[in-house]
């Protein structure tokens, strides 16, 4: 998520009351099939604001009547071949709450922002209950998702992007029970939990046990948006896997906090976790339009200093920006074939170029959550 965007708020069964059927994953499939090129890989997404893009309207699960100012749909990401994502939900202090349903008032506001955090929880949990999407809770959700057709219903991994919605560390239990398995501590704004890219700061006190409930759940840390006195608070405070879901390389834009020093990259990478290419074009280049190889630039930057299999995709599309501000050609879930092309030409071989669009994602968060796992097992030995 770069920055708000007004959106018309749309509804869904959960408050409407009206009756969806559930949609066949048979026209999705043939669709999907009719736009992906020969050999081509399927996609792991590792960020879609997708909630927010509901309930700012239009639904995310019909074609856009505009597809020139948005580019996901379900119907989008089919044609894509993007099969699972990590979809974000995503709140944003200091907006008004009547007017976007992801906003709430101030960060002593807890109240606004636990209701703002659960509204986009239940529209995840009303894409499974109709049929649209699966939530991935376990290791084996994932690797059903990564196996079914071109097509099928597809996975989503859930994302808190900005944790003022989990009222106290000890909150973070249920929300994985309810299907949170990645957490950033904050968005640009900054939370209670920890210091963002817009707002610099410390990891909190409450920071620190909110890292210490989401290590003993399993819950995976991601640091994009962390500022880096923030970044180095979380690495100081736990030992376990940190992945950056959508950030890209300091060295190669702008020298803000936003993006990743080659510090980070390697601390990260050390951890075994990954990062994600974020697709905005301000985020790739600066003064000037960005191009597919400033992205493939940054994948190569990337794995330069942590290895072809710690870099993946994490696009961002519609994260309060239209298909053209992204990378030229590269705006909309349709058109990652070109990216997949960009690592050819770039010496990637068939094999490497699945790998970042989906094998390294799936290798990570396997990993994560065979963790969560067996972290579960062990609570339960212990009477927890």
């Amino acid at each position: 998520m770069v920055a708000q965007r007004t959106f018309r708020r749309m509804t869904f069964a959960d408050s409407t009351g009206h009756t969806h059927h559930t949609p066949s994953a048979a026209p999705a499939a043939a669709t999907a099939a009719a736009h992906t090129p020969a050999h081509a890989p399927w996609w792991l997404d590792a960020h879609l604001d997708l909630a927010y893009l509901h309930l700012g309207g239009p639904t995310v699960t019909e074609e856009l009547p505009d597809p020139v100012t948005r580019g996901v749909s379900l119907p989008a990401l089919a044609r894509g071949n993007v099969r699972i994502f990590l979809g974000t939900i995503f709140t944003e202090v200091g907006t008004d709450a009547a007017s976007t349903p992801w906003g709430y008032r101030d960060h002593d506001d807890i109240k606004g922002a636990h209701a703002a955090g659960v509204r986009q929880l239940k529209m995840y949990e009303w894409l499974e209950h109709t049929g649209r999407a699966r939530i991935v809770r376990s290791a084996a959700d994932l690797d059903a998702c990564a196996a079914a057709p071109a097509g099928s219903p597809p996975g989503i991994v859930i994302l808190m992007e900005g944790a003022d919605p989990v009222r106290s560390p000890d909150e973070f239990a249920w929300w994985h029970a309810r299907g949170v398995r990645v957490v950033g501590l904050t968005w640009a704004k900054g939370s209670r939990y920890a210091g963002g890219n817009a707002a610099q700061g410390p990891l909190t006190a409450i920071g620190r046990r909110a890292v210490e409930a989401m290590d003993a759940l399993g819950i995976l840390h991601d640091a994009s948006h962390l500022c880096d006195e923030s970044f180095a608070g979380v690495c100081a405070a736990t030992s376990s896997r940190i992945v950056a879901t959508h950030s890209n390389v300091r060295a190669l834009a702008a020298p803000v906090e936003r993006h990743l020093t080659d510090a980070q990259i390697a601390e990260i990478a050390a951890r075994g976790g990954m990062i994600g290419l974020n697709l905005y074009g301000k985020f790739l280049t600066a003064g000037r339009a960005a191009t597919l190889a400033d992205a493939v630039a940054h994948v190569q930057h990337v794995a330069a200093i942590a290895g072809r299999n710690c870099v993946g995709l994490g696009s961002d599309f519609d994260g309060g920006f239209a298909p053209a501000d992204c990378a030229t050609g590269c705006g909309r879930p349709e058109e990652l074939p070109a990216l997949a092309a960009g690592l050819a030409q770039a010496g990637f071989t068939h094999a490497e170029q699945a790998a970042f669009a989906h094998g390294n994602w799936l290798r990570t968060l396997r990993a994560a959550l065979h963790d969560a796992e067996r972290g579960a097992v062990s609570r339960m030995s212990l009477g927890r």
